[in-house]
C-alpha cells in the first residue's frame, strides 16, 4: 500500500480487519450449555474459552503457541513530578528482564511463554503531552510499524505489556481522550505515589486535554499526541495479530 500520509495505511488496515468468528464462539458456547444442563458449570473460565474461540477461530480453543511481547518507552510529561521513579529506572526494568531476573520472566518461564522485551528509543523520551504532541505522525506509525514485529515467528496467543516511567500518566490520558472525563476520573497512585503526586498527575492529564483539544477526536491522532512509543506499539502489534490469517487472540497486561 502506498499513501500520503503515515497513517492512511494503517486507516486502510483497520477497515479490512476480519471481525470475530461467530459460527466458533457459538460452537464453543453450546458445548458449555450442555455441560450445565448435565449439573456442572466452569464459570468465567466458560466466558475466557468463548472469546478465545472467537478471535482464533478455533473450536474448541486451543493455546499451543502463547508469547508474551513487552515495549518499554520514556516519556517527557515525567518532567511534571508525576512518578517517584526516575526516567532512568525504565531502562534499568528492561535490563532486569534482559537479564531473566523481572517477575515477567519468572511467569513466562513457569507456564513455557514465548518472552520478547523491545526497547523503544529509552534514550529519546516524547514530547510533554501538556505541552506539545508526544510523537509526530511519521514517527508514531513507525513505531506502531515495529510493534507489529511482536507477532514475527508466529503465537496464537498474544500476550502485551509495557515498562514506562509515568505510563500511568500517559495511559489515563489516553483512556479520557477515548472515553471522556478528566484526569481524577482515570489516575490511579501508580507505583508508590501519594496523594500530592496523584493530584500532580490528575492536573498533567487536564492539561494534555486542554492542549490538544479537538485533535484528540481520532483515535490515531490521540494516539500519537499523548500516547507514547510504547502505547503505539502495543496498538501495531494488536492491529498484526488480528490482520494474521487465523488471527491469534491479543490480551493485554502491565509488565
Amino acid at each position: 500500500m502506498t499513501s500520503a500520509l503515515p497513517f492512511d495505511d494503517f486507516r486502510e488496515l483497520i477497515a479490512s480487519l476480519p471481525p470475530p468468528d461467530e459460527a466458533a464462539a457459538a460452537r464453543t458456547g453450546a458445548v458449555f450449555a450442555e455441560a450445565v444442563r448435565r449439573g456442572g458449570s466452569l464459570g468465567r473460565v466458560e466466558d475466557i474459552a468463548v472469546w478465545l474461540a472467537a478471535w482464533s477461530g478455533r473450536a474448541p480453543p486451543a493455546v499451543l503457541r502463547p508469547h508474551v511481547a513487552v515495549f518499554a518507552g520514556n516519556h517527557g510529561v515525567v518532567r511534571h513530578g508525576i512518578s517517584p521513579r526516575p526516567v532512568a529506572a525504565t531502562a534499568e526494568a528492561v535490563e532486569l528482564c534482559a537479564a531473566g531476573g523481572a517477575a515477567v520472566n519468572q511467569v513466562c518461564i513457569a507456564y513455557d511463554l514465548g518472552l520478547k522485551v523491545f526497547d523503544l528509543a529509552l534514550h529519546i523520551p516524547t514530547g510533554d503531552i501538556t505541552q506539545e504532541a508526544a510523537l509526530d505522525e511519521r514517527g508514531c506509525a513507525a513505531t506502531m510499524a515495529f510493534g507489529m514485529e511482536a507477532t514475527a515467528g508466529g503465537t496464537d496467543l498474544l500476550c502485551l505489556g509495557d515498562i514506562g516511567v509515568g505510563n500511568s500518566t500517559v495511559a489515563a490520558t489516553l483512556f479520557a481522550a477515548l472515553f471522556g472525563g478528566r484526569g481524577a476520573d482515570w489516575v490511579g497512585p501508580g507505583s508508590g505515589a501519594d496523594g500530592t503526586m496523584t493530584g500532580r498527575k490528575a492536573k498533567a492529564v487536564d492539561a494534555a486535554l486542554a492542549f490538544h483539544g479537538a485533535g484528540l477526536k481520532d483515535p490515531l491522532e490521540a494516539l500519537r499526541r499523548v500516547g507514547g512509543r510504547e502505547f503505539a506499539a502495543i496498538a501495531g502489534a494488536i492491529l498484526a495479530a488480528r490482520a494474521l490469517e487465523g488471527y491469534p487472540a491479543a490480551v493485554d497486561f502491565i509488565a
